[in-house]
């Protein structure tokens, strides 16, 4: 790799994944979990990339490879592109750098813009501002999706054509499709028959005793209810079905045992691979360790799903996901195992889950058509490119 100018540092840059690979440029405020739900989206139907992240994002989710930003000079920009070799770049929202982006289409990469802000091309950032006017910075992208009509006229006044500009909206993550399909669904659902079901995924174990406390305050209310667990570690399916019957609860772990005796309290759905089928089976999901450590997997998983989303104050690293939904009516936040075990007793009313999913799925359907517009110029980009 080439060596920096004076002044400059060096970047450790990870390999260079095989395949077709998209640049993205983010900043503070994109969502990266919606980036990640569109390169997830775009493996689903065998037109994936690889996504090599710079910028300033808050997070990196995977499946996304996470690289340092290199300095803003024509030497730095040879030395990234040379190494990264990317078939298309993808920029989100201003902040344009000059001599990367020089150098990117000196090498005939094509470049599209998303989440365009008119505020944020509005900021002067190291001069960009001004060399864009003089020059082919915002110009020269293949096409720019604006938030809104402002930044659509930014664009128009920057120099690029009203042809080239989509006013979509933000992208915010959408519906992904997740393993266990419809077979399965119906499969687990003649097992446990017609009992009444909640959800709670990627659980630690030091949530347990909170969900058993919650699970056994709802029985009351529904002798037949059932709970369905997946651990956070798969690997810790025997150790959970054992602490579960410790507890006080009759339990089975799904790997051992296909069936559900009648009598069951609690299964340990230790399967990964049944994750999407819990979640079609189940009106309600508690997003396990938020009541506790957080982590855990998106609440965009139950919803896109069907499954009203419950969930405890640990919210991180999916606290933008959670702001998404609580401003749509569309989740329910509780604070401990006294409060979940009532959410759970409330939700079992068939209309009241409904309510909930059905302001999820509106939430997360709202943002589709950005993710669906932005794919397709991804595609056609790679397509020209010749990387697939």
């Amino acid at each position: 790799m080439a060596m920096a100018r004076r002044g400059e540092r060096t970047l450790a840059l990870p390999p260079r994944p095989p395949g077709p690979v998209v640049w993205l440029h983010a900043a503070p405020q994109t969502d990266m979990d919606a980036v990640a739900a569109l390169a997830q989206r775009m493996a689903q139907e065998d037109v994936g990339a690889s996504f090599m992240v710079t910028g300033d994002p808050i997070r990196v989710p995977e499946p996304l490879i996470e690289v340092n930003t290199p300095h803003d000079s024509t030497s730095a920009a040879r030395a990234f592109l040379d190494h990264v070799r990317p078939d298309v770049v993808l920029w989100m929202q201003g902040g344009l750098l000059g001599q990367l982006l020089a150098e990117v289409d000196s090498r005939g990469i094509a470049r599209l813009l998303a989440d365009a802000d008119a505020r944020d091309l509005a900021l002067n950032r190291s001069g960009w501002l001004a060399r864009a006017r003089r020059g082919g910075l915002v110009r020269d992208f293949r096409q720019a999706l604006a938030v809104d009509e402002d930044a659509a006229a930014r664009l128009r006044r920057l120099g690029l054509e009203d042809g080239r500009i989509s006013v979509t909206g933000p992208l915010t993550e959408g519906a992904v499709a997740f393993p266990g399909g419809e077979s399965q669904r119906a499969r687990i659902a003649q097992e446990v028959g017609t009992r009444p079901i909640w959800f709670a995924p990627a659980t630690p174990m030091v949530e347990l005793p909170l969900l058993a406390e919650a699970h056994q305050a709802a029985s009351r209310r529904s002798h037949r209810l059932l709970l369905a667990i997946m651990p956070r570690d798969p690997a810790e399916g025997e150790e959970m079905a054992e602490t579960l019957h410790d507890l006080g609860l009759r339990t089975v772990r799904r790997s051992v045992e296909e069936e559900v005796p009648e009598g069951t309290e609690v299964v340990v759905a230790d399967r990964e691979s049944e994750l999407g089928a819990w979640y079609r089976l189940a009106p309600m999901t508690f997003m396990g360790g938020t009541l506790t450590e957080g982590g855990g997997r998106s609440p965009y998983e139950a919803a896109a799903l069907g499954s009203a989303v419950l969930h405890g104050p640990g919210t991180m690293p999916w606290g933008l996901a959670y702001r998404r939904l609580a401003e749509a009516r569309a989740a329910e936040r509780v604070s401990d195992s006294a409060t979940l075990g009532v959410a759970v007793t409330e939700l079992l009313a068939p209309d009241r889950a409904a309510l909930l999913a059905h302001a999820a799925w509106s939430s997360l359907s709202s943002g589709a058509d950005v993710t669906n517009r932005l794919m397709e110029l991804l595609i056609d980009a790679l397509d020209a490119a010749g990387a697939y």
